[in-house]
């Protein structure tokens, strides 16, 4: 069977063709941009053609698109005209994953990095386990070998929904993706329909949002420590025995007399929260096969891990600050990697570039309420991703933080603000500068480093 997808040069999409062509798929592909997932997928021997047209489709018997990829694109009116089925990403996920046995990681913040760890967790223990993730870590965003399949699963478009797999982790869940969702009642009534047919043993739930908290207690499931009670240095105990306690300035997790370090308090807590969850997936697993969590040192297992890109990843240096790319979109993520940039580097420079007007629009007072604390802010235009213009935008969120006395600064273009930085670097008195934002915002270190 031949395969095309288009979008092959989104995180998604990039790592799904590879995948398929792993499992002996013929798979081609097309993308309007030459991403560094498009670079990626090139280099594995798979046809990538720059642009949407018709002339793709010879020999074509499926056609993949992702969720950016309109209806009425060309490509895909002739694919139907030819009589191609056409499926979503989610939908021909939900194909490659049926009677696999699959560990299913969703949720609003963390599940990129929770799935690379179960997957390396699993790896560590000698289990030759499969990856499909929405990141690139060591270079890579999916491996196929054998079972189990652990994946990340997208609740932005609801694709989650198709997915049927043996174990569910999520990590938190919140509202978001207010141009799917309809209403904080409306998503969580989607995933508690959902969770319905999932035996409760195989729940993983991060608690400390109202939509996840809910779930958690009508469906009694696993979970592990929320922020307050890390912060206030507590313990959370499960049914079954795997419980985490707090001594020694680090989070243990105990399951069936193991002591397994998750990390020190001084350290990021939604990393000891993503490393919580992936201890979790990875013991209930191994526990079903009769084994356990490998027997070793986990303070440099976690420090050696391969980082995940654009999830707090120092790309290069300027002139002497570090230059960090993070994917947070939302007020929850950008306040994460705020807390993280604190602890790291103290003293830097935020690049903000709101990601859809929609988003922006339903969490706007959130935003403002995470940035006005921020000392120094570069803020970019809303990177709409194909969305009309809403009610509110960057220069209206700059002015009202300037009315708390943040250092805000808002640029039309990212050239302009590349711009900015090279004129004005010798008067920043910090010691990195960090970016937030699910758009084209990383271009602004690539013009910086004179990467192309």
């Amino acid at each position: 069977m031949h395969i095309h997808f288009m979008g092959i040069g989104g995180s998604g999409v990039s790592g799904l063709s590879i995948f398929a062509a792993s499992l002996g798929y013929k798979v081609s592909g097309c993308d309007p941009f030459e991403s560094e997932y498009f670079k990626m997928v090139k280099g594995k021997g798979i046809p990538c053609m720059k642009g949407h047209s018709a002339g793709h489709l010879n020999g074509v018997d499926l056609l993949v698109r992702s969720s950016a990829v309109r209806l009425d694109n060309e490509e895909v009116v002739a694919a139907k005209k030819l009589g191609i089925e056409v499926k979503t990403r989610g939908e021909f996920l939900a194909f490659l994953l049926k009677d696999r046995y699959t560990i299913g990681v969703g949720g609003s913040h963390g599940k990129t990095s929770t799935t690379w760890m179960i997957f390396r967790l699993l790896r560590e223990a000698g289990v030759r386990a499969s990856i499909y993730a929405g990141g690139k870590s060591g270079g890579i965003s999916s491996l196929c070998d054998s079972e189990p399949f652990v994946v990340e699963l997208d609740e932005s478009d609801g694709s989650i929904f198709l997915a049927e797999p043996e174990s569910l982790v999520l990590t938190n869940l919140e509202y978001e993706h207010a141009d799917y969702y309809k209403s904080p009642l409306d998503m969580l009534k989607r995933f508690e329909n959902y969770l319905l047919s999932f035996k409760r043993e195989s729940l993983v739930v991060g608690r400390g949002f109202d939509l996840s908290d809910k779930i958690y207690n009508d469906f009694s499931p696993l979970s592990f420590p929320s922020r307050g009670e890390l912060e206030s240095a507590g313990f959370f105990r499960n049914g079954d025995g795997s419980d985490f306690c707090v001594y020694s300035g680090r989070l243990w997790f105990k399951p069936c007399g193991k002591e397994v370090c998750v990390g020190r308090l001084d350290e990021p807590l939604h990393l000891l929260q993503n490393r919580s969850a992936a201890l979790l997936a990875a013991n209930n697993y191994l526990k079903s096969q009769g084994r356990s969590l490998p027997d070793i040192d986990y303070e440099p297992f976690w420090a050696g891990l391969p980082k995940v890109d654009r999830r707090f990843q120092v790309v290069g240096s300027y002139h002497g600050l570090s230059l960090v790319d993070d994917y947070a979109h939302h007020p929850s993520e950008i306040r994460a990697a705020i807390e993280q940039a604190k602890k790291v580097y103290h003293s830097f420079y935020l690049i903000f570039q709101p990601h859809r007007y929609s988003r922006f629009s339903a969490f706007y007072d959130k935003f403002v309420e995470t940035l006005k604390e921020v000392e120094n802010l570069l803020v970019l235009p809303v990177y709409a991703a194909g969305e009309e213009k809403k009610d509110v935008d960057s220069e209206t969120l700059v002015k009202e933080l300037k009315g708390f006395g943040c250092n805000a600064a808002y640029f039309e273009s990212v050239d302009q603000l590349v711009d900015f930085i090279k004129e004005n670097i010798g008067s920043f008195k910090a010691s990195a500068i960090v970016s937030v934002g699910a758009g084209d915002l990383n271009r602004v270190f690539k013009e910086l480093s004179g990467e192309k």
